[in-house]
């Protein structure tokens, strides 16, 4: 086994912000190396060591994202894919499917966050392809969610909301295990205990308010609130966004409701000189109306 290959040296790495992880990733590559030398890769404690230094790439990658040093949370998660992909293999075939959908689906991540969105929409396909193919793949509705957050920028609001639509259809029949990928936590303020079925709500709302569903769109903000109070608690700092979020939203659209009922009962003045004129047409065509005032005119 190999170490895998780092698109800048060591040296340059470790001049990064570095809270040990990337001191702990290197001693676990060579611990990982040693296991392979002396037992093969069939072995079940070198299998667990290639499972926990992969989840080490993704997590410490994840922590170099939320300081935006994308180079080095690129670097680790690209070491993470060569880790999968190498011709040496490790773990059943699922094991791998699952690992590399966590790497495409931080990747993803990364580039969304760069504003690279066409890239990042094309890992996170690859992500929810491979999650299809497997039947160890614990976090779908998160890859459905980071669609939908990548097509909602790109302004596909009606291919984003079946993404959240088909995230919450996983939710509600327990297809999930944990809580989020580390990657989709920072597109909710970095914050590292959040409610997915909450964050799924919201996107939801999102959506809807997009394509202007408004009622839909409530409903889904304050179900959003209500899950949030009831798995992260009222004084979350998250439920606080939320709620705050649903008021704005409600008065918004609220407002946007009552300009368009105006709107619809608005007469312009042309039709009301129309209107105005109607009992001396009548009068001229013998009694025989002309349809409406915009019949009228088109008559005209």
């Amino acid at each position: 086994l190999t170490t895998p290959s780092r698109s800048r040296s060591e040296a340059t790495i470790n001049m990064s912000r570095d809270d040990g992880a990337l001191d702990s990733i290197t001693f676990s590559e060579k611990s990982l190396a040693q296991r392979v030398k002396a037992f093969g890769t069939n072995d079940a404690e070198t299998v667990r060591k290639w499972k926990q230094l992969n989840t080490e790439y993704n997590v410490s990658a994840m922590k170099f994202l939320q300081t935006e040093d994308y180079e080095t949370a690129l670097d680790l998660l690209n070491r993470a894919k060569q880790l999968i992909t190498a011709d040496v293999k490790f773990g059943e075939q699922d094991d791998r499917r699952k690992l590399l959908a966590i790497t495409y689906n931080n990747m993803s991540c990364i580039y969304k966050r760069r504003g690279l969105l066409k890239t990042a929409l094309s890992l996170a396909k690859k992500a929810l392809q491979l999650e299809t193919e497997s039947t160890k793949a614990d976090n779908p509705a998160c890859t459905h969610l980071n669609l939908c957050a990548i097509l909602s920028r790109l302004d596909k609001h009606q291919f984003a909301l079946q993404h959240c639509q088909c995230a919450l259809e996983l939710l509600e029949r327990g297809d999930h295990h944990g809580n989020m990928t580390p990657g989709l936590l920072n597109d909710y303020q970095d914050e590292p205990e959040s409610s997915i079925l909450a964050v799924c709500y919201h996107n939801m709302a999102v959506e809807h308010e997009h394509l202007k569903h408004h009622d839909e769109a409530i409903q889904c903000y304050y179900r959003s609130v209500e899950v949030a109070q009831a798995e992260l608690g009222p004084d979350h700092m998250v439920t606080a966004a939320f709620e705050k979020r649903a008021r704005e939203a409600e008065a918004n659209l609220i407002a946007k409701g009552k300009a368009s009922a105006r709107g619809k009962a608005k007469v312009s003045d042309y039709d009301k000189k129309l209107l105005n004129a109607a009992p001396s047409l009548r009068r001229v065509t013998g009694g025989h109306g002309t349809g409406t005032p915009r019949q009228a005119r088109a008559a005209r």
